[in-house]
């Protein structure tokens, strides 16, 4: 190369350092606001450590699930958690009673297929029986630890080893009817249940699964008293094993009125359309996370995933897909209420009992053999 064309490559490279040393820094990219991706000022230390949970998840690409929810809940939460997270969540879905009975088998086989328990609070004999680890394993995100933004100030925890928590503290309302059949005036006490005009009129949902035996625990144990539900029974009420059936039943007319019975059916035939209205008993009703609890499982395959999917449910964004899915209230404060039937909304002033805590739980287990021996004798 002569001189002048060296001349003049090195007048160009000189050039473009210049011009590259005054250029302004290229800015960083602007941070993420949604759940678990927020900025360094907004989760303080904890933006390292999320970030690695939420890669190793992605690694290890799916999550179990043990869930006692239908596919009305199910569907859209594996659809949020598959494009926001890159993870594919895997359901095992049965009543709880049956999901308890699985996974105490696999354990004795040596087996370790679960990752996180999604379900209510049926999940306390979980915790006992040592197969729920602490939820204090998993929480992450500042959020999810912020215990001004829980109902009460406070998580939700049902014991004192934290096994398992609600996500949502809602009331629940155990009547409902046909509005084409029934005037809600006339189902507004427990006791009018006992008119002779409801006898052979009045579905029920089985109490030996959860959304069976809440209500008529409640009423029983903690509201009415056990001569109620001995009387109900003595007025012939159906008994079905479906919870979507039972709610099908009195939307088509079959039968005017239901009592128990899984929420998320209930909301899912009231955004149908069906001529289904919620009723609030003037006793008063349980607040309960209905199937919206989680806990986390010991040994799970996919640790990080799980981890991953638990600080998600107990976050705003996560607490909110939830509460709209199930259509109950969260137990978080910062999450919007508009989308939810009025008597699914705590109230001032409302009589509201809350049994979400490791005694009332075990003491429901216990009633389930009170309710199959006055029920028994109607059930299929």
């Amino acid at each position: 190369m002569n001189r002048i064309a060296y001349s003049f490559v090195a007048l160009v490279v000189g050039l473009g350092l210049v011009i590259a040393a005054c250029a302004p820094a290229p800015s960083a990219p602007p941070a993420a606001g949604a759940a678990g991706q927020a900025p360094a000022a907004a989760t303080g230390g904890s933006l390292t450590e999320w970030e690695r949970v939420v890669a190793a998840a992605k690694k290890e690409g799916e999550a179990m699930l043990y869930s006692s929810s239908g596919p009305a809940v199910r569907d859209p939460i594996t659809k949020e958690i598959r494009e926001k997270y890159g993870i594919a969540l895997e359901w095992v879905a049965a009543p709880n009673v049956q999901l308890e009975e699985r996974i105490m088998r696999e354990r004795r086989a040596g087996l370790y297929n679960a990752d996180v328990y999604f379900s209510g609070v049926s999940g306390v004999d979980l915790g006992e029986q040592k197969v729920l680890q602490s939820l204090d394993n998993a929480l992450i995100l500042p959020e999810v630890l912020d215990t001004k933004v829980w109902w009460g100030g406070k998580m939700l925890f049902i014991d004192e080893g934290h096994t398992w928590a609600g996500i949502l503290a809602s009331p629940t309302p155990p009547i409902f009817i046909n509005t084409n059949m029934v005037k809600p005036e006339e189902v507004r006490s427990y006791k009018n249940f006992l008119e002779p005009k409801w006898k052979g009129k009045i579905v029920l949902f089985n109490p030996r699964t959860g959304g069976g035996l809440d209500w008529l625990y409640h009423a029983s144990e903690v509201i009415v008293g056990r001569d109620f539900i001995v009387a109900l029974a003595a007025q012939e009420p159906i008994i079905t094993n479906d919870a979507r059936q039972q709610v099908e039943w009195v939307a088509q007319g079959k039968y005017p009125v239901g009592l128990g019975g899984r929420r998320e059916n209930k909301i899912e035939f009231v955004k149908l359309g069906a001529p289904i209205k919620l009723v609030l008993p003037i006793e008063g009703t349980s607040l309960s996370s209905g199937a919206g609890g989680v806990g986390f499982f010991d040994r799970p395959p996919h640790p990080n995933a799980a981890k991953v999917f638990i600080n998600w449910a107990l976050s705003r964004e996560g607490g909110t897909l939830i509460s709209r899915v199930i259509g109950g209230q969260s137990a978080r404060l910062d999450v919007p209420t508009d989308f939810l039937e009025p008597e699914s909304i705590r109230q001032e002033g409302g009589k509201y009992f809350n049994t979400m805590d490791k005694q009332n739980a075990l003491k429901k287990q216990a009633f389930q053999e009170v309710a199959v021996q006055i029920f028994g004798h109607l059930m299929r």
